[in-house]
């Protein structure tokens, strides 16, 4: 029978050795001096053999669990889980993990953490830069051999692969340490080590009269995608464009009540997000869903070429091939555009604008303000999108000057996405 939290906790030690099992060799151990840990008992090459995986209560059952699984899957992929000897030629003999193996087990435990889709394809990215590490014994790596791999994109001016690489090493390395395959992460060492390029915000149109040009030129726009579409829809909710290029119709809009809602796994804080539509961005969307129902696709954009979300380039591609060069607007710059002219017009409160661009306060004030200021970002919506209508039609900005009635980094890779 499967172990529960309760029956841990009530678990007393006895005389001799208590032995409580979870199924699938998971055990709990409960020695007579009080001490628990998880041991994991399991078969290699015919010999019965058993690890340990960690204290109780520093472990716990759920981890415990997960990390058992881990060592069974590395079981299956020819390889004895238990800790090497702390010898260079034991951890070089047969069964010594290579860094490969252990990147392939750490990459399933996060996607089982639920890490974003953006993010679990950029360790698919990262995983490929740095696969020459994949067939070493990973206890055989050293600080300096990581070091080469990063001077190399350091030579090439990509500092923030470089960085991201490192991070991501340095992960796996710790990952492999919590199995005894390794004793330390020689890519820790390395922090510092890669120079950083000047800091430079997103490039941002935020003077009105630049914007609306912006504007002008983006409601022209005459791609075959939804490219166009999706882009005014950044303008108008100042999105960050990852939450809207891999937004989905099921469960996210309600356009019945002008609401989107963001799930957690998308936000960059982890947080669900409840975003208001005007009525400009609900007649958007329902001609985009009109056109996903069309391509049988649950996605709110997809590429013209897969049906699947757009690259995280499409946005900034589509921008350049319009003539908006990567120094004056970026896709993210939407966000600095409606923050910029939004608190300019003095018309609404800064928390609003804040909540409207899911920022968190870390202040102890945000610990105990939890309103999220819906009714108000409800009018801040319409009132921003009714300034874009005016700025794309060229007119007077009505609401300018008091709160209008209201009724209710230059892409890399393939812009293929956009044409």
């Amino acid at each position: 029978m499967a172990l529960t939290d309760a029956k841990l906790r009530a678990a007393k030690p006895a005389e001799k050795l208590v032995k409580l099992s979870d199924g699938h060799g998971l055990q709990f151990w409960l020695y007579p001096s009080g001490a628990r840990s998880w041991r994991l008992a399991y078969q290699w090459r015919g010999k019965q053999r058993s690890m340990t995986l960690g204290p109780y209560p520093e472990m716990s059952l759920k981890a415990a669990r997960i990390t058992a699984e881990d060592a069974r899957r590395t079981l299956r992929g020819g390889i004895d889980p238990s800790p090497q000897k702390n010898t260079s030629a034991g951890r070089a003999g047969a069964g010594a993990p290579t860094y490969g193996a252990i990147r392939a087990m750490w990459q399933a435990k996060e996607a089982r953490n639920a890490r974003g889709a953006d993010t679990l394809a950029r360790y698919d990215r990262l995983a490929k830069i740095g696969a020459e590490l994949d067939e070493r014994p990973i206890a055989e790596i050293k600080a300096a051999e990581i070091l080469e791999i990063l001077q190399r994109l350091e030579a090439r001016g990509t500092f923030e692969t470089a960085k991201r690489l490192r991070a991501m090493i340095s992960r796996v390395f710790r990952f492999a340490a919590a199995l005894d395959h390794v004793s330390g992460d020689p890519a820790a060492l390395l922090v510092g080590m890669i120079a950083s390029p000047p800091a430079r915000a997103r490039s941002a149109v935020t003077d009105r009269k630049g914007f609306a040009a912006l504007l002008r030129t983006i409601s022209a726009y005459q791609g075959r995608s939804c490219v166009g579409d999706a882009l005014m829809l950044l303008a108008l909710t100042a999105a960050r464009p990852g939450e809207l290029r891999l937004a989905e119709w099921t469960g996210e809009f309600d356009l019945d009540n002008g609401v989107w809602t963001i799930p957690a796994a998308r936000m960059k804080m982890r947080k669900p997000h409840r975003a208001p539509l005007s009525r400009q961005a609900v007649a958007i969307l329902k001609r985009l869903q009109v056109q996903s129902e069309k391509l049988g696709t649950h996605f709110l954009c997809p590429s013209p070429r897969h049906g699947r979300p757009l690259s995280e380039n499409a946005f900034n591609c589509a921008l350049r091939s319009m003539g908006v060069e990567p120094e004056i607007a970026t896709a993210h710059g939407f966000r600095s555009s409606f923050s910029t002219l939004a608190n300019g017009s003095g018309l609404w409160r800064p928390e609003a604008i804040e909540m409207t661009l899911a920022h968190v306060d870390a202040t102890v004030r945000g610990v105990y303000q939890r309103g999220d200021y819906m009714d108000e970002r409800a009018r801040l919506a319409q009132w921003w999108a009714d300034q874009i209508d005016a700025m794309i039609s060229g007119r007077e900005v009505v609401g300018n000057l008091k709160e209008p009635d209201v009724a209710a980094p230059a892409p890399e890779g393939n812009c293929a996405d956009v044409a």
